[in-house]
């Protein structure tokens, strides 16, 4: 080694290369902190011994003169300090290193949410996606949190959110809904999306899993779906919604009246879904509310019928506004019930109740068991051992159950 006298930049700068025995390259500034010249640059190292080695480490601190004399020397400082507490400079080194990268990798909630979107929306139905996943994360969740980085989310960030769902109102909300309800639901999402995270390694735990809705908001409260199931009274609604002035909006309603189909169904219905060949619709099970299986409607006269008339349309989707010559809105439905004077007597997914009341009491006049008649409503039989026998959808049962009940509507039967 070289002489043990503390250094200059005067003498740094004359230090040359000096080619055979390596030792006589490094220059000592004292307290462990060597100079060692080499062909191309010059480079400060520390010579450090952790209690137990029988010999020293060189650990590498910068070049000169990008890092100075004076600045090598007040990290030689630093680093001495944690030998002294027993730390390996090579292996703080390393994961100081891992760290660095860790940090450089972290993603925001944005990055993580746009990478769940691409995953949630091969499965579910394009109206639940924009509405349920992009709508919730757009009005809920990013302008909140979506700026923050993923591990940096803990559980009281996620309760203060969950909080302040009931306080947001939207600009475009056209009716007030069951804010613990919406809250719940947006946790849901969260929950969804930290679980995501976990799976593909980007987060060690979910920070949303053991938040409950239940303990920080008041109770949720059920909203009663209106409906009549009076047999007599929805007769007249049947008649009322067959003398409505315009013809789109009748045959909108008729057809929901007639198939039971849930809102989002009867707007989102495209054209591909028909099968006119054999009489039937097939919605893929992703457009389903229980996405558990896709359903096959059964078409009667009447309702191809009414198909046929909104062909002159020619568009993606089968029900067309002709104000807009777009797909009908979320409220079109709800909308032409108000004008009835319905509002709060029946709504558009009260005939799902309607006829499950009346086809149950009414069963000696179509002669069909309840599987029939939850398979037309797309429930899920809950008693597994029915499940696991029952291998049909009940088709050509329903088909003539939907005939009986537009009978029963019209007073036929």
């Amino acid at each position: 080694m070289s002489k043990k006298k503390s250094l200059t930049d005067t003498k740094i700068r004359s230090l040359k290369y000096i080619p055979g025995d390596r030792s006589k390259n490094w220059y000592s500034d004292g307290n462990g902190l060597y100079l060692v010249v080499e062909k191309t640059k010059k480079v400060w190292r520390l010579r450090y011994k952790l209690k137990g080695w029988k010999t020293h480490k060189p650990f590498t601190i910068g070049e000169y003169p990008y890092l100075s004399l004076s600045e090598a020397r007040k990290k030689t400082i630093e680093l001495k300090a944690l030998v002294q507490q027993g730390i390996d400079l090579q292996e703080w080194k390393k994961q100081k290193e891992l760290e660095e990268l860790r940090l450089q990798n972290r993603k925001r909630v944005t990055d993580l949410i746009e990478e769940y979107l691409e995953v949630k929306k091969q499965n579910v139905s394009e109206s639940r996606f924009k509405k349920n996943y992009i709508g919730t994360f757009n009005n809920y969740v990013i302008p909140f949190i979506g700026n923050r980085y993923i591990d940096d989310i803990d559980k009281n960030i996620i309760l203060e959110l969950v909080k302040k769902v009931p306080k947001i109102k939207l600009k475009k909300a056209t009716r007030q809904g069951n804010k613990t309800y919406k809250a719940k639901e947006v946790l849901n999402i969260i929950k969804d999306m930290f679980e995501f995270a976990v799976d593909n390694g980007y987060l060690e735990y979910n920070p949303a899993l053991s938040v409950k809705v239940d303990k920080i908001l008041p109770k949720h409260q059920e909203e009663h779906i209106t409906a009549v199931t009076d047999e007599n009274k929805i007769k007249e609604i049947y008649k009322m919604i067959i003398k409505i002035d315009n013809p789109v909006a009748s045959k909108i309603l008729q057809f929901q009246a007639l198939t039971l189909l849930r809102n989002g169904n009867i707007r989102n219905l495209k054209w591909e879904y028909i099968d006119w060949d054999k009489k039937v619709i097939i919605f893929p099970k992703e457009s389903m509310k229980a996405a558990h299986s896709e359903f096959r409607l059964p078409l009667t006269d009447t309702l191809v019928e009414i198909l046929e008339y909104f062909k002159q349309f020619d568009k993606e989707y089968v029900f067309i506004s002709t104000q807009t010559n777009k797909q009908i809105s979320e409220n079109f439905l709800a909308y032409h019930y108000k004008k009835l004077g319905l509002k709060g007597i029946h709504s558009p997914h009260g005939w799902r109740s309607a006829f499950r009341t009346i086809a149950a009491e009414k069963y000696k006049e179509h002669k069909f068991p309840f599987e029939v008649i939850e398979a037309q409503l797309h429930h899920k039989i809950d008693n597994k051992i029915t499940q696991a026998y029952l291998r049909t959808d009940f088709l050509e049962h329903r088909r003539k159950l939907l005939q009986w009940w537009e009978d029963k509507l019209l007073g036929r039967v």
